[in-house]
């Protein structure tokens, strides 16, 4: 059974996927992924910006009021996306000047494209990915799945989470994301779904990057971390009070048994039974 998601990207739903991850009788309480805004919304810009830079180029390569733009959507690029965009930002700038000498002709076409083709694998990427990424809260663990060509897989049970962080700047709270933490108690198995290797280095923690209503997500894992403390609490009064009531009946079937009331086959058929119940 599972409640569904709830979070902000209901276009790439992953309720399926989810489902054989979990073990007989675990509850789906929370489903989602990277806020769309930021995944697919950072490729759009890019492929935008790369548009506005192409245009200004192929229509008036040696205009300075063109070549002013094309340098703009470059230095946009840039800060649209720290990696990528700085990549095809870079790239741009290197063919402005190339273009200016050389005009837009024949092979100078293609190169004047590069920007813009760069852009759309990226945002074709980035819709994949946003496919595959998972995050779930259960009512026993938090789930962890990305990756597009190779599977990356981390699971966390609850009583392992020490704490949960957010950490929230300005503009992610403007547009209503942010990441979310889980330290926990273990030294191995974090995972950092953008950058891997790191955190599978250092170990200890686990990160949602770019999660919508960060807050409404740690509000949840406070609610079910509790909930699961208090069952197991239950549990061991339950199991204390058991083993308590069993440890007095085999006090008195041992009195029992050695004031001779009792036959040695009774004795230990008495035996087994309160055993069998612990």
């Amino acid at each position: 059974m599972a409640e569904g998601q709830k979070g902000p990207n209901r276009f790439f739903n992953t309720g399926a996927d989810a489902s054989k991850y979990l073990v007989d009788g675990e509850i789906i309480h929370w489903q989602g992924k990277p806020a769309t805004v930021v995944i697919i919304g950072r490729g759009a810009l890019l492929v935008i910006l790369a548009l506005i830079y192409t245009i200004s180029l192929w229509l008036g390569p040696k205009d300075a009021a063109s070549i002013v733009v094309a340098f703009i959507a470059c230095a946009l690029m840039m800060i649209v996306d720290r990696r990528h965009g700085l990549i095809v930002g870079v790239i741009g700038i290197i063919i402005i000047p190339v273009v200016y000498l050389f005009g837009t002709s024949g092979a100078m076409a293609l190169v004047l494209l590069i920007p813009l083709i760069y852009s759309l694998i990226y945002l074709l990427v980035h819709a994949t990915y946003m496919t595959r990424v998972l995050f779930v809260i259960t009512d026993q663990r938090i789930i962890t799945r990305y990756g597009i060509f190779s599977l990356r897989y981390a699971e966390l049970n609850l009583d392992r989470i020490q704490n949960v962080t957010v950490i929230q700047p300005w503009y992610e709270r403007f547009l209503g994301y942010g990441d979310v933490f889980y330290a926990t108690a273990g030294e191995e198995g974090g995972i950092d779904y953008q950058r891997p290797g790191i955190k599978l280095m250092s170990g200890g923690e686990i990160t949602w990057e770019d999660v919508g209503n960060p807050f409404g997500v740690v509000k949840k894992v406070n609610e079910i971390i509790h909930s699961f403390e208090s069952i197991q609490r239950g549990v061991g009064v339950v199991r204390s009070e058991v083993v308590n009531d069993a440890d007095e009946r085999l006090k008195q079937l041992n009195e029992l048994s050695a004031e001779g009331l009792i036959s040695q086959q009774e004795y230990q058929q008495k035996r087994d039974e309160i055993l069998k119940k612990l």
